[in-house]
């Protein structure tokens, strides 16, 4: 099940929901208020990279092989 991410109308507060794809907001309440008046937002999310860095210890000692 994905992760999304949900504000409240009624106070601003952003919040995660564990929810089928494609499922709609109806039945989501904000935690803090109650309020079911809530929109989902775009949220960012993490990706991850290798440990190591391929060409050095630093980012700034890598080319960016654009010419």
């Amino acid at each position: 099940m994905p992760l999304y991410e949900y504000q409240c109308e009624a106070c601003g507060h952003r919040f995660e929901v564990w929810q089928r794809m494609g499922a709609g907001s109806q039945g989501v309440s904000c935690p803090q208020c109650g309020s079911q008046e809530v929109k989902k937002v775009l949220s960012t999310f993490a990706s991850s990279t290798s440990a190591s860095a391929p060409c050095g210890s630093s980012a700034s000692s890598c080319s960016s092989g654009f010419s």
